[in-house]
């Protein structure tokens, strides 16, 4: 505005020269710019700090033009600025031409936007960035290795000294950020079930509750769901439909299999021989203790099931001290990795605890792959008005088209088949 306020003042304080104004345009002036001073305000440039602000009041009938203050400002039609940066703004016509002319001569250069991302990307692709120690400030170097707070991966340190000693102003943000990133490992992994759900035969999921519809070989340590196992009965075969080896005849050689398969170190047969310990089954003493040292090992070995098992031995405290916290530890690891009992354990968890959100996601989880249970609590949830609409509309639709995944020919033959010598 004062650009193009200048464009006219040299003109203006010409023909004013020539030609003053008489003192019955005074009241007229003054009228004007009492109506637009907000808008001078706004546009004019600050005052000099030793100078007094601009006036805008008009004390005698030949001035002819409004004085401003600023150390930087251009003179009339670009010329050098008067003592202290002091300059003609025009006469109260000219001005009023100006102001009413500004927006439309604005318009036509059209809006002004930001600049895109490729944009400053490319501005600022020059740029390095310098890393720097959040304690002492030592930037990275050949010398200096820095090395990321292993909770928050927030800020760098250059030593196990600095990063004590900033322990104590980086300790709640830090907690903060360990918070929000295992929450989204928790909700953004494990959303599929885990290659053990599925029938090494057909390639299909199991339905829930898996041991109701599947047969458990300890010959070689696979799950064969029933429609599986029941075509390969149909065709003459006795022995397992997966690794063709003779079912054990009794107790004792199906534990002699699952023990040399143990020594083998594959944790699935020490997951299945610690749940023969915990359950006192094939003529063995119920045994808790050494169930659990069983699931520790296959834990070890990378058995999820074996991490399931072990949150409800602590969550029961059964051959454990019972530490219901760990035992939310045990299942968070199993969930992560896509068991779904281990997920609708968590949001049952986190609903006796009242975080009624926070099971809402979990069973949504577990319900989009085929959970019942899941899908029951939240709609439990749904008529107590702790869960949307939508959250329930989602799990069903989710729940339904995992159901549609997991059927199969041979799966519904096989069922009719058992319900029907029940």
């Amino acid at each position: 505005l004062a650009a193009a306020i200048g464009r006219y003042s040299a003109t203006t304080s010409r023909q004013i020269s020539a030609n003053p104004p008489s003192a019955e345009h005074a009241p007229r002036r003054r009228s004007f710019l009492g109506g637009r001073r907000p808008f001078l305000r706004r546009s004019t440039p600050s005052p000099c700090p030793d100078r007094p602000a601009p006036s805008y009041k008009n004390t005698s009938p030949s001035s002819s033009h409004i004085t401003s203050h600023h150390p930087t400002a251009r003179g009339i039609g670009g010329q050098s600025v008067e003592e202290h940066g002091c300059h003609k703004l025009g006469t109260p016509a000219t001005l009023r031409r100006e102001v009413r002319g500004f927006p439309t001569r604005h318009r036509q250069l059209g809006p002004w936007a930001p600049p895109s991302r490729p944009a400053l990307l490319s501005a600022m692709s020059g740029i390095q960035e310098v890393e720097t120690c959040a304690n002492c400030g030592k930037e990275s170097g050949e010398a200096v290795k820095l090395k990321h707070c292993t909770a928050c991966r927030l800020v760098k340190y250059c030593c196990v000294d600095c990063q004590r000693a900033h322990r104590k102003q980086h300790k709640k943000a830090c907690k903060q950020r360990a918070a929000e990133l295992k929450d989204e490992m928790l909700y953004s992994q494990g959303l599929e079930r885990p290659e053990s759900d599925f029938c090494p035969i057909c390639t299909l999921p199991i339905p829930f509750h898996m041991y109701d519809h599947s047969v458990f070989n300890a010959c070689c340590m696979k799950q064969i769901c029933d429609g599986c196992n029941l075509a390969a009965q149909k065709r003459g075969m006795r022995d397992c439909a997966f690794c063709r080896s003779t079912y054990p005849g009794n107790d004792a050689d199906e534990l002699a299999m699952i023990q040399a398969r143990v020594g083998k170190k594959d944790p699935d047969a020490s997951l299945y021989l610690g749940l023969k310990y915990f359950h006192g089954a094939n003529a063995l003493q119920k045994d808790t203790k050494k169930a659990v040292k069983l699931w520790e090992e296959a834990a070890e070995l990378g058995s999820v099931g074996a991490l399931f098992e072990l949150g409800n031995a602590y969550h029961e405290g059964e051959g454990v001290q019972q530490d219901k916290a760990k035992a939310a530890q045990f299942w968070t690891k199993a969930a992560i990795q896509g068991h779904v009992p281990a997920r609708t354990n968590l949001g049952n968890h986190e609903r006796r605890k009242g975080n009624h959100d926070r099971a809402v996601r979990h069973y949504l989880i577990s319900a989009k792959t085929g959970d019942g249970r899941s899908l029951e609590n939240i709609k439990i949830l749904f008529i107590g008005g702790l869960a949307t609409k939508e959250q329930y509309a989602e799990a069903l639709k989710g729940h339904q088209d995992a159901v549609e995944e997991m059927k199969s020919h041979d799966r519904d033959e096989a069922k009719a088949y058992l319900d029907s010598t029940k």
